[in-house]
């Protein structure tokens, strides 16, 4: 999805604001799965939803992403939110389509969900393991390593305390980190990046964890934290645009 726009443009035409508020203390994460032989409609379709909620007075601030490596064909939207309680004034997206278009909405709206294969929501609240918070920019960066993490539960305190300690040997690592408050159960970690060489700087996490605490305790806390995971999945995104409140 690299050459993948939300509203049909290149991501220096899309949507502008002041300062990206991503990382927030919660997301409202939403991964879409696209059907290949739908992505071209998919992309139009995605267009009219995005004008949709620039124009509508309910909006809130999101940032979109698609895959340009990894498992599969997918748009990421990440909306952050300062509190849970903001999602109580959250517009559904019916709603949204409906106050836009009119009855021309619901139309738009099934052939935008004809287009996917599956669709996930969940509310992440940002966990702190000690790893520096990323200073703020005027827009989202041009890619995102996105690491989708299924802790075994028991597990969970050692691998929650394993990435403590790779915190205080990587204090000013970009990766953020969120935890499930709702949805599928999981520790989601962000790379940000300008270009996919900025993102490598996860590759080293390992041998910095061995620097710092030296080769004996170092490969057990990796290999803890490995033994802790049932499945682990990861993608490169590329920005796709956003929209500021």
């Amino acid at each position: 999805m690299s050459d993948a726009t939300a509203a049909g443009t290149r991501p220096d035409t899309a949507f502008m604001v002041t300062e990206w508020i991503f990382p927030a203390p919660f997301c409202l994460f939403v991964r879409t799965g696209i059907r290949r032989e739908r992505y071209a409609m998919f992309k139009e379709l995605a267009g009219q939803v995005a004008f949709a909620y620039q124009q509508h007075p309910g909006r809130r601030s999101w940032s979109a992403y698609g895959t340009v490596a990894g498992p599969a064909l997918q748009a990421y939207i990440l909306i952050p939110l300062n509190a849970l309680s903001d999602l109580d004034g959250m517009v559904s997206l019916d709603r949204v389509m409906s106050d836009i278009y009119g009855e021309r909405g619901a139309d738009i709206l099934e052939k935008f969900q004809d287009c996917v294969v599956d669709m996930s929501t969940s509310v992440l609240n940002r966990l702190d393991v000690g790893l520096g918070a990323p200073g703020s920019r005027d827009k989202p960066p041009e890619y995102l390593y996105h690491v989708n993490l299924n802790v075994r539960p028991g597990d969970a305190a050692v691998f929650l305390d394993g990435l403590r300690r790779v915190g205080q040997v990587m204090p000013d690592s970009p990766m953020v980190v969120f935890g499930t408050f709702a949805g599928p159960t999981r520790v989601h970690g962000f790379v940000m990046g300008d270009s996919i060489g900025d993102l490598g700087v996860i590759s080293s996490l390992q041998s910095q964890v061995i620097s710092g605490y030296g080769a004996q305790i170092g490969d057990r806390i990796i290999s803890d934290m490995h033994r802790a995971l049932v499945s682990s999945e990861t993608s490169i995104l590329r920005y796709i645009g956003h929209q500021g409140p």
